[in-house]
């Protein structure tokens, strides 16, 4: 009995199919060696992105300051959350980004929804005004308790247009020190003063004139 090896005729067919089954592989390959790289990349990115907080200055008080981020916020439809003198904080209702989202548990908690929150901190000294913001995100947990997330201020312009707007504010004018009263009545000495300095004089040349036929009077 003869053994026979089956021989595929057709080298177009047969090798057209290997090359294109090659040439598949390659662009997966290619496209999974992309995709990883494309992660890696957005992973260091993430490493690098730092969620603050953002310092910036002022020539202006604090009190200036103050009222120039309340007035930008409350304009921007923010709502003032707490204060006191040099701390206060702004939030309002938003939809919180695709990258945040996986913080946030789903819409099961009644009346709670996702907040953009601004935090402001001021500090003077020496003339300039430190003013150090923080963003995050306020959201429901998975027991409906609220959370807050830190995130990075992932706007450069905004950032630009905040610190000119602290360029913008009045600065603070220095008050010009008032006139020391002792060196002002050395060189102005008051009206009574002088009166008094008068005639003190007459009444001591008139004891002198007294005195000259009267030795027994002595004058002072």
């Amino acid at each position: 009995m003869v053994e026979m090896t089956p021989v595929i005729s057709g080298a177009g067919g047969w090798v057209g199919r290997v090359r294109t089954g090659e040439v598949m592989k390659r662009v997966t390959i290619l496209i999974l060696i992309l995709a990883i790289a494309t992660l890696a990349a957005a992973r260091d990115k993430k490493t690098k992105a730092k969620p603050g907080p953002y310092v910036f200055s002022s020539k202006a008080s604090a009190q200036t300051v103050k009222g120039v981020i309340v007035r930008a916020n409350l304009n921007d439809g923010y709502a003032l959350d707490s204060e006191d003198e040099l701390h206060f904080r702004f939030s309002r209702p938003a939809q919180m980004p695709l990258y945040g989202q996986i913080f946030m548990a789903s819409n099961a908690c009644p009346g709670m929804t996702t907040k953009q929150v601004w935090s402001y901190t001021l500090a003077e000294l020496d003339g300039t005004t430190k003013v150090t913001v923080q963003p995050a995100w306020d959201y429901p947990d998975d027991y409906c308790k609220v959370q807050t997330n830190e995130v990075a201020w992932s706007k450069p312009e905004e950032m630009t247009a905040f610190q000119a707007m602290l360029d913008k504010a009045p600065a603070a004018v220095a008050q010009a020190p008032a006139p020391a009263a002792a060196a002002t009545q050395a060189a102005h000495p008051p009206v009574v003063a002088q009166e008094d300095a008068a005639r003190r004089a007459q009444q001591h040349q008139a004891c002198l004139d007294l005195a000259k036929d009267n030795p027994s009077i002595t004058c002072k």
